[in-house]
């Protein structure tokens, strides 16, 4: 069987690839445009030059060496939903300068506009053969064209496995950030510098060594005589590698605590700090925290690392991963997990459509779990999803998905229970605005008894009100009511009354039993066509010459007489006939 669609290329292309081959400069193929043929399927010829009835020509999409066939060169375009009201039939592929390279036809296609109610995005492919595909040069302009979905998932995968390989290297490094000190090892090299704070009573400020210097100096100068102790303080805050010693050296001659400083600060620890400046201490220890308590069992004795499961929370990075010959059961531990499965058919319990066929398999697994109740919901990456619960104490395998709908996944006619707008079956009777009274396989119209019913093989009938108008069964229509024309009745063939018994034909003619078969043969049976007179004869009938014989049918046609005597000379006369269809009959009667 000879191939109906096929593409070719044009004697113009074909020139331009064996004068690519053999200068060494590649052909740039750039455009591709359809049309509708004309209203017909075309027929593809190398000697075109433009397609017969061009609609949209554009910048290709994609344009690649085909992975299975390295002779083989496809070409991609996307035609947006916005665009459209035409047929596609033909296709075509240009150059840079908009000459016709190859030609081809495909199945009739039409692609809707969006504004006629119903859109669609068209991918249309072109499959070129050529014996060495260096002579082409396979480049696009990313500005001007749309990516198909297949070529959106190829790049999203591929940007996730490289972002996946780059953090994988990034954790495995055992210093990834030097520039940076170690949280449970914080060695700082170099000289961290910090602003000097205004002064004031705020306790939670970072201090530097100047802040330090100029509070001391403060504390010193506005101090009382009693408390010169801070003059020797003050001097021991120089470059002195035993301070702590002379601290304490310095501290044994002074006034005990229990003396001079409660006298002089109220007699209590109160007094004390709130003469020091230190009463805010007092504030702050009321809401500070026992050394002796623990969060989730780990003591608040020193720097601790909390995670998300220790405070009943759900981590933000990804929990786990699901691959490969593993089960989306597995994943039972609360908050998400990442799903990079290549084979969905290894996960026994991966997420199915009702069709029986798999969720898109890359994607994310929220996990959540009350009680004894898990709940997981899968996010595939082309936007399709599933949720499933179970209870026990970890998720079950055998637990089936649900998959919801979306505009990722669409509801079918078939899924809901409805007529496809393509046309489908429709079992039980259908009403329009009404109830429908007539019941079997009918459809009514606006009133419950007005419409149409099937009633046996090939039998249509038509009701009104009830009353069965009309029936069509084969290759007849029955009325069964009078039927009234207002304007012209054109009938093909002939037209029958009383039950088949008169018919007219086409020709006019008209048969009935009034008549005994035929109009015309009865007409020319029966009815007078022409009359004449036969051939005649004459006869003498002077002075007794003879006689002639009384033949039924004659009359006399002429007589004649000389001058002479009294009698007639002779008479003429001739047979009186009729016609009757195409035969001449000699009129019978007359005769005495």
């Amino acid at each position: 069987m000879s191939a109906k669609f096929y593409t070719l290329l044009t004697e113009i292309g074909a020139a331009k690839l064996a004068s690519a081959a053999a200068l060494g400069v590649p052909l740039k193929i750039t455009h591709m445009a359809v049309g509708d043929g004309g209203g017909v399927l075309p027929t593809p010829s190398a000697q075109q030059t433009a397609l017969v009835a061009e609609k949209r020509r554009a910048a290709l999409n994609m344009l690649y060496i085909d992975p299975q066939n390295s002779s083989q060169i496809i070409a991609e375009q996307v035609i947006p939903e916005t665009e459209g009201g035409w047929w596609i039939r033909e296709v075509g592929l240009f150059d840079e300068t908009g000459a016709l390279i190859a030609v081809g036809n495909c199945p009739e296609s039409y692609k809707p506009q969006l504004t006629e109610g119903s859109g669609r995005t068209q991918t249309v492919r072109m499959v070129l053969i050529t014996s060495s595909t260096d002579n082409i040069t396979l480049k696009i302009d990313p500005a001007v064209v749309l990516a198909t979905r297949k070529y959106v998932d190829d790049k999203v995968l591929e940007l996730k496995v490289y972002v996946d390989d780059l953090m994988a290297k990034h954790l495995a490094a055992p210093d990834p950030h030097s520039q940076y000190a170690q949280k449970d090892s914080p060695t700082l090299t170099g000289i961290p510098k910090v602003p000097t704070p205004a002064a004031g009573n705020s306790t939670k400020q970072i201090a530097n060594t100047e802040f330090v210097a100029s509070s001391i100096a403060a504390m010193v100068d506005s101090a009382p005589a009693a408390l010169d102790t801070l003059n020797e303080l003050a001097a021991a805050l120089g470059n002195d590698p035993n301070f702590a010693t002379t601290m304490i050296n310095a501290l044994a001659g002074k006034q005990p605590l229990d003396n001079t400083l409660t006298n002089l600060s109220g007699k209590d620890i109160a007094g004390l700090l709130t003469y020091l400046g230190l009463g805010e201490t007092i504030n702050l220890a009321k809401n500070a925290v026992p050394a002796t308590r623990r969060v989730n069992s780990k003591p608040l004795t020193g720097d601790i690392t909390l995670w998300a499961s220790d405070v009943g929370a759900i981590s933000a990075d990804a929990v786990g991963e699901i691959t490969d010959n593993g089960t989306m059961a597995s994943a039972n531990t609360p908050g998400w997990w990442r799903v990079s499965v290549s084979n969905s058919d290894s996960v026994a319990d991966f997420p199915t459509y009702p069709d029986g066929s798999k969720l898109y398999s890359y994607g994310y697994l929220f996990v959540e779990k009350i009680g004894e109740v898990w709940f997981q919901h899968y996010y595939a990456h082309m936007g399709a999803n599933a949720k499933r619960q179970d209870w026990g104490t970890v998720p079950n395998t055998s637990r089936p998905w649900i998959v919801d709908y979306n505009t990722a996944n669409k509801p079918t006619a078939n899924d809901v229970q409805a007529l496809p707008i393509a046309g489908g079956r429709l079992n039980g009777p259908l009403s329009i605005g009404t109830d429908n009274a007539l019941g079997g396989n009918s459809i009514v119209l606006g009133d419950n008894d007005t419409g149409f019913k099937q009633n046996g093989d090939g039998v249509l009938d038509v009701y009104s009100n009830y009353t069965h108008v009309l029936r069509f069964i084969g290759n007849l229509v029955e009325s069964m009511v009078s039927l009234k024309v207002n304007g012209n009745a054109v009938a093909t063939g002939e037209v029958q009354a009383g039950n088949g018994t008169s018919r007219m034909a086409g020709n006019g003619d008209i048969f009935g039993n009034v008549w005994n078969g035929w109009l015309s043969t009865h007409l020319n049976n029966n009815l007078v066509a022409d009359v004449q007179l036969g051939a005649g004869t004459s006869v003498a009938t002077w002075n007794n010459a003879g006689s002639w014989p009384n033949t039924p049918g004659y009359v006399v046609t002429s007589v004649w007489k000389d001058n002479q005597g009294e009698n007639i000379d002779g008479i003429a006369y001739a047979p009186l006939q009729k016609r009757l269809g195409i035969q001449w009959y000699t009129v019978q009667g007359g005769t005495a």
